[in-house]
């Protein structure tokens, strides 16, 4: 199946630089993230409390994905955050993800699809918009892209180039 390839792929420590710019204001940040990125396999304790919390069946689900983050801002506070993602496929390309940020309750379900190596999330919520775009250029070099808009149009856009550190520590 290619998006459990895909989802396998993302586990590892990865350094993240990104570049977000304010559409609407013209306003620009910088920023770098370490990643900790844990793949946990369909029938994972982890993600079969997640699916029943969310009602659905374990049978459906591709794996899931744990992400430790820590990012700063440039001239900002650096900020801590882990974030729990289950996959559950609809086919080979498509499906549904579960997202779970950490002592909280189920936050989010986005839509994702594969064309072309490339894994697009999407994810409307409060009247906004998010898509999400991340692709490989070898195993130690991935990209995303981020855009959020509201009804009025795109209101903010980032990018982030990745570069896998090793693997997460046992």
């Amino acid at each position: 199946m290619q998006n459990v390839n895909f989802f396998k792929k993302q586990g590892g420590r990865w350094f993240s630089q990104r570049t977000t710019h304010y559409l609407k204001t013209g306003g620009s940040k910088a920023g770098k993230s370490d990643l900790e990125i844990t793949y946990f396999d369909e029938n994972d304790d982890t993600v079969v409390r997640l699916c029943g919390e969310a009602h659905w069946p374990a049978a459906d689900a591709v794996g899931g994905l744990r992400i430790v983050q820590k990012s700063t801002i440039i001239g900002g506070k650096t900020r801590n955050q882990s974030t729990l993602l289950v996959a559950i496929a609809t086919d080979d390309k498509s499906g549904k993800l579960l997202s779970q940020p950490e002592g909280q309750p189920i936050s989010q379900l986005s839509q994702y699809r594969f064309e072309n190596d490339v894994l697009t999330i999407t994810t409307d919520a409060n009247g906004l918009r998010a898509e999400e775009r991340w692709w490989f250029i070898t195993d130690k070099l991935r990209m995303r892209t981020h855009v959020l808009s509201d009804k009025e149009g795109q209101t903010m856009a980032s990018f982030c180039s990745e570069i896998r550190l090793g693997d997460v520590s046992a």
